[in-house]
């Protein structure tokens, strides 16, 4: 039929001032119809003929229930029993079947009339089959980041007893023969000695890190000015040997797991009292500030800095700015605090300039998201 005469019977069913409606209802990419209880479609556009394959002819004379799949055709009747109850359908997804044989997903909006029920069918095949598609390939990345998650962890723990063994025959070789050796082997023990402890801070690190991936915290009320002293008091040490000024302000109780909370604090404060210039210690501020739905914990120091350039990649894993030689570290410690940010359905981010210091803000929301899905900034 052309379409002129499609617009025509649309006019014919709306009635009045309808030439804007009907050429519309002619002109929809969309199927639109006027179908009947009595399994007939009364009325339908020129999009049924173009997309299904069947001609004007047939559709008028076949069943609209012959096109659905055989397997949707109970859910089909199902939801005409509906608008036969006068209820509206907001979206049913069921699968037409074309002339040529090829199946066509379609999501139907519809609603009830006194004689017939009206409906749009959008195709929705390729949104379907991109979707499954995606969903395939976040299950794979899923799988292989559980996996690799697992080799860490094992592989960690399995290097764990036969370096501790070369550590502590290390460190028996030295006390036995030191006086013994001239000092370019002492040099060398001490150099495999440093390479020893270095590898078992970074296994120490990739075991930490493989546990808070895989662990969902249990959270609870947890007094934050208690739970800052602890830490302080885990890193007094080294808070003493570079003269830093710690200060902690007000801080409330909130809603976290207390040891990963502990274990980010731990490495955020032990960043700020290590990254300083040599000729100023470093004076280090821990405040939070409550906001709507969520606390953010920051940890501020006056420290050398980070360009703005690498303001995203520190929290990667085995980033490092810096040599061994300027500053100790494994490059794995803002990692594992963004996982535990992200663990509690929050997420961690730094304002920092070169020589301007640095503050890290840490959004923990009261209640949180999905596990491992950080909030939008």
């Amino acid at each position: 039929m052309d379409p002129t005469d499609t617009a025509a019977a649309a006019e014919a069913v709306v009635g009045g001032d309808a030439g804007h409606l009907a050429r519309l209802f002619a002109m929809s990419p969309d199927l639109l119809a006027a179908a009947g209880f009595d399994g007939m479609l009364k009325l339908f556009n020129d999009a049924w003929e173009t997309q299904l394959g069947w001609s004007r002819e047939e559709l008028g004379a076949k069943p609209y229930l012959d096109l659905v799949h055989p397997d949707d055709r109970a859910e089909t009747r199902a939801q005409i029993a509906r608008l036969a109850q006068g209820e509206t359908i907001a979206e049913y997804v069921c699968r037409l079947m074309c002339k040529d044989g090829a199946i066509r997903w379609m999501a139907w909006s519809g609603g009830p009339g006194d004689e017939a029920f009206y409906i749009v069918g959008r195709d929705v095949s390729d949104r379907l089959a991109m979707e499954h598609e995606l969903a395939q390939r976040a299950e794979r990345l899923a799988n292989t980041n559980a996996e690799l998650q697992d080799f860490a962890y094992t592989a960690s723990h399995d290097l764990s007893e036969p370096l501790r063994m070369v550590a502590s025959f290390l460190g028996l070789l030295e006390r036995r023969t030191g006086d013994a050796l001239d000092d370019k082997a002492r040099e060398y023990l001490h150099q495999a000695s440093d390479g020893a402890l270095r590898m078992r801070h970074l296994i120490d690190d990739l075991l930490l890190y493989s546990r808070v991936a895989n662990e969902a915290p249990r959270r609870e009320q947890v007094d934050l000015r208690a739970l800052v002293d602890d830490v302080l008091g885990v890193l007094g040490p080294a808070i003493e040997q570079e003269r830093a000024q710690v200060v902690v302000q007000d801080l409330p109780v909130l809603e976290a797991e207390p040891t990963q909370l502990a274990q980010l604090l731990q490495n955020l404060i032990g960043n700020a009292v290590k990254f300083h210039p040599p000729d100023r210690p470093p004076t280090v501020t821990v405040t939070a500030r409550r906001t709507i739905g969520a606390c953010v914990v920051t940890v501020a120091d006056d420290g050398i800095g980070i360009p703005e350039t690498d303001q995203e990649r520190i929290f990667a894993m085995f980033t490092r700015l810096h040599g061994r030689d300027e500053y100790a570290g494994t490059g794995i410690g803002l990692a594992i605090c963004r996982r535990i940010a992200e663990r509690h359905g929050g997420r961690i981010y730094v304002e920092s300039g070169v020589g301007a210091g640095s503050a890290f803000h840490t959004l923990l929301p009261d209640t949180p998201a999905a596990p491992g899905t950080p909030e939008g900034r």
